[in-house]
Parts: structure tokens; C-alpha cells; sequence
């Protein structure tokens, strides 16, 4: 493992800089921090951190080694995965009291996937056929499938079963080389019978199960717009069963009546995604985003390993794309999951900081570890360090940079229709119509007036009634996740 310094970090400056940029950024540093100009706790160790990074880089042979050094340790401009750092201050005082510190991180693809090396896609619908589907909602769904056919590759295959009550195959896994016949079939699904998802779960897993490779996206897609009942552990294993065998589930809940939290579960379980489809014209423009995101994929298994300073520690761990949610947590590890070839994944962590002796300290240590399916790499790896400069004098004030302070409002905004929730669920009825107002103040603040709406109403019902309304509640839920850091006010 390469352990710190890390000289271009200290520099300030990024790994091909040239000759020119590095003794640039030396003489720049050497003016801030000599001891003779600067006499802050922790100037001396910095200026010669400072003069020990200039004598490595500006050495053409003894920089070329630390770059072969680094590059085995996943550190170098070539890296596969690109991870950036942005903490919410550089400098801390010295205090006996613990301090917040905000990292922002985003991990983005570093390298280009041509369409020759994308992965086949290896594809089940699973279509609930309940009578609750019958009319518009089958329509839509159906129209979507087609769609979906008429979008896959020969290299692709698809499987679709519907299910009510029981589960049945509508197109075996295979490839989709005869469309109009994989149509026709889907047309046929009439809607009878009530809902069991754990049927149409089990069914299609095994279709999935066929045409499963190591070197293909295996994805379950489900739609339904009904409950299930007494099969919900069963549902949930299924779902984990999945992510051993490297399948994910993208759950889809249509109109008000599903089950959001069973839905939110198998999918997060399985490393997929859950939809809410407030309404059937969504259906087809969902499903062709969610199609989109499975055929751009570049990394999976992503995990984030954070080794902290002593007296150093996580409170919190959201991502903020494609919506918010918690970090699941495996032991010690973040678990990130999949990263789109042209989508990065942002999210922030929330530290606390105890008490730090003077100088530059590294606070905590993040390493990056994915696979890049598409080009055969496992066990990637990327590392970055967030340091803070620590002083008995009170620091100069420091803004917040403005896309920490959005990330922060978002994630804010996210909690509170949390703690509503688990109010109403303790049957505090006054505790979580407050929050619900309080949220709806501060999503009018941020321009965000139709979610706002929905929160006042639903505090006003609730209020009133002591419950919400099955469609209020998933409005605020997967808007308030959904919130994007473009419509948060600076």
C-alpha cells in the first residue's frame, strides 16, 4: 500500500503536470508557508512536506519512480475510476469538542467504452397481470415491453413472464430475433387474479438463470401496482439470492397502491433501483431511462474503505444520485454498487472530528475498489486523501463551497420526510404533521412549489385524520429523494 505523502496532492497540483507548473506551485507554496513569513502551529512540518514533494517531481528519474509507485497502488492518471474529494473546510481549530467536517465525493468513469465492448444484456420482465392492471395500466406496460424488444441488440436476450396468482412464461429467455412474434406475445397478457409477487420473483429468476453469464448484465425488471401478502420474507431472500448471483432488480411501483417500503427493499437488496410510475403515460419513459442506464454500465462492485485518524469517525453516508439514499454498510465499506459510463455517482459523508494535534493532518483515507466488467479488470483501485490544517488560533473564515451547501439542503430536506415517517409510525401524529410543514417552508424556499403543495396537503390530512393519503406519501417520499442539486437554490 502506498502510504502518504502525496507530493502532487501537496503541490497542489495534478499528476501530468509539467516541469514548468511544478516549480510554479513550489515557489507559490514556499511564499505562503516559510517559517520566516508564516509562524502558525504546523507551518515548519508543511513547508518541509513542501520541500521534500518539490525535490521528488522536479527530478525527472526519481519522479518517473514514485509514479511507477503510485500506479501500482491505483493512484495514477490512468486509473480506470476517477475520484474526487471536496471537504467543507481545509483549516480547523484545536478544540476539546468534537467537529463536523462535510466531504462531497463524485466517482465517475475514467475511461471511454466503445459500443463494441459494452456487455450483452441479459433481461427479464416480470409483468404483474392482476385484475388491478386491467385497462390503461396493462396498455402502458405492454407498449413498454415493445419498446424494450425493439430496442435490444442480437447479442441481447429477454424473458418475460406475467404473473397474478401464479406465474407463467410469456417468452422464454433467448434471443429476440423474431420481434414481431415476442409482440405478439405480450399483447396477449389479459389481466386476471390477484397479486403474489413472490410467484412472478421466482419465475423469473429462473428464465434469468438460463442465459446467465459472468460477462453480461443480468437484470429483473418488475412492474406491479398491488400488494403482496404473507410472501414478503420470502421475496426479500429471493432478492438477496440475486445479488450473490449478480442479478439486480429494478422494482416499479404503478399508481398509489404498492407496497413502497417491500419494493424500495428488494431492489436495494439486489443492487438495483425502485420507481415510483405516478402515472401509466410514465411507464414507457422509465423503462427506456432504466434500459439506458443497464447499457451504459462501466463499474460494479464499487466500494468505498475509509480509514480515518484517530479520534476520527462516520456519522453519516448518503448518495445524492440517481436520487438519495443511504450508503449500505458492509463491515467497514461503503457499498456504492454500479456506475454508469456517463453518469457519476455523487454523494456526501458526514465525519466527525475529535480532537487533533497541531499541523497538517491527514483526517481520513478513502480507497475506491470496483470492477470494470467490460474490460475484464477486477479489483480496481483508487485512493485519495482529505487533510486539514490544524491550529490553536482560530482560522480565517472559510465559505462553504456552494455545491457542498445544495448537497447539504438536499440531504436536509431528505430527513425530514424520514423523521416524519418514523413519527407517524410511533403515532406522534403532531410530531410529523410539524415536519411535514417545516419541510414544505423549506421546499418553497427552494423553489420547488408543487412538492411543497403535496407536503401541505398531506400535513393538513394528516392533521385532520391522523393518516395520509396512499399517494401523498409516495409523492413527498420519492420526490423529496429525487430532488436534484440543479434546483437547490445558492
Amino acid at each position: 500500500m502506498l502510504q502518504e505523502p502525496d507530493y502532487y496532492d501537496i503541490l497542489g497540483v495534478p499528476q501530468n503536470a509539467s516541469g514548468e507548473e511544478i516549480k510554479r506551485a513550489y515557489r507559490t507554496l514556499v511564499r505562503q508557508h516559510h517559517p520566516d513569513v508564516q509562524n502558525a502551529p504546523g507551518t515548519t512540518l508543511l513547508f518541509r512536506q513542501v520541500q521534500e514533494a518539490y525535490e521528488i517531481l522536479s527530478d525527472s528519474q526519481r519522479r518517473a519512480a514514485y509514479d511507477r509507485q503510485i500506479g501500482d497502488a491505483g493512484l495514477g492518471f490512468d486509473a480506470l475510476f476517477a475520484l474526487n474529494l471536496q471537504a467543507s473546510r481545509e483549516m480547523a481549530p484545536i478544540l476539546p469538542e468534537e467537529q463536523v467536517l462535510y466531504i462531497l465525493f463524485d466517482v465517475k468513469a475514467a475511461k471511454a467504452i466503445s459500443k463494441a465492448q459494452r456487455l450483452p444484456l441479459n433481461l427479464c420482465l416480470v409483468i404483474d397481470r392482476s385484475t388491478s392492471m386491467q385497462g390503461p395500466r396493462l396498455d402502458q406496460v405492454k407498449a413498454a415491453a415493445h419498446q424494450l424488444i425493439d430496442a435490444l441488440s442480437e447479442s441481447d436476450s429477454l424473458a418475460v413472464v406475467a404473473f397474478s396468482d401464479r406465474a407463467e412464461i410469456v417468452w422464454p429467455s433467448q434471443s429476440v430475433g423474431d420481434a414481431i412474434r415476442a409482440k405478439a406475445r405480450v399483447s396477449a397478457i389479459q389481466a386476471a387474479g390477484g397479486t403474489e409477487i413472490l410467484q412472478g420473483l421466482k419465475l423469473g429468476l429462473e428464465e434469468l438463470e438460463k442465459r446467465r453469464r459472468a460477462q453480461s448484465i443480468n437484470h429483473l425488471i418488475l412492474l406491479t401496482d398491488g400488494q403482496t401478502y404473507g410472501d414478503e420474507e420470502k421475496c426479500l431472500e429471493l432478492a438477496l439470492d440475486a445479488k450473490r448471483r449478480n442479478v439486480g432488480i429494478s422494482a416499479m411501483g404503478i399508481g398509489e397502491d404498492w407496497n413502497d417500503q417491500l419494493l424500495d427493499a428488494i431492489a436495494s437488496r439486489s443492487g438495483g433501483a425502485s420507481h415510483y410510475i405516478a402515472s401509466v403515460t410514465d411507464v414507457q419513459a422509465i423503462m427506456k431511462e432504466r434500459l439506458q442506464g443497464l447499457t451504459a454500465l462501466y463499474g460494479d462492485e464499487i466500494r468505498l474503505a475509509l480509514r480515518f485518524n484517530e479520534n476520527v469517525s462516520l456519522r453519516g453516508a448518503f448518495r445524492l444520485s440517481p436520487y438519495i439514499q443511504r450508503i449500505d454498510r458492509d463491515g467497514d465499506d461503503l457499498v456504492i454498487g454500479t456506475l454508469q459510463a456517463d453518469t457519476a455517482v455523487t454523494g456526501l459523508l458526514e465525519v466527525i472530528v475529535g480532537q487533533q494535534n497541531p499541523g497538517r493532518q491527514r483526517v481520513v483515507q478513502i480507497e475506491l475498489t470496483g470492477n470494470v466488467p467490460a474490460l475484464e479488470r477486477t479489483g480496481e483501485r483508487v485512493r485519495r486523501n482529505v487533510t486539514l490544517t490544524f491550529s490553536n488560533e482560530p482560522p480565517p473564515a472559510q465559505p462553504v463551497p456552494p455545491s457542498l451547501l445544495n448537497a447539504l439542503a438536499k440531504i436536509t430536506i431528505f430527513q425530514m420526510q424520514e423523521s416524519a415517517w418514523q413519527s407517524l409510525e410511533q403515532g406522534d401524529v403532531a410530531t410529523a404533521t410539524q415536519r411535514l410543514e417545516t419541510m414544505a417552508t423549506r421546499l418553497l424556499d427552494l423553489g420547488e412549489h408543487q412538492l411543497a403543495r403535496a407536503a401541505l396537503l398531506e400535513a393538513g390530512r394528516l392533521a385532520r385524520s391522523g393518516h395520509l393519503s396512499p399517494g401523498g406519501q409516495k409523492t413527498i417520499k420519492y420526490g423529496t429523494r429525487s430532488l436534484s442539486l440543479a434546483s437547490v437554490k445558492d
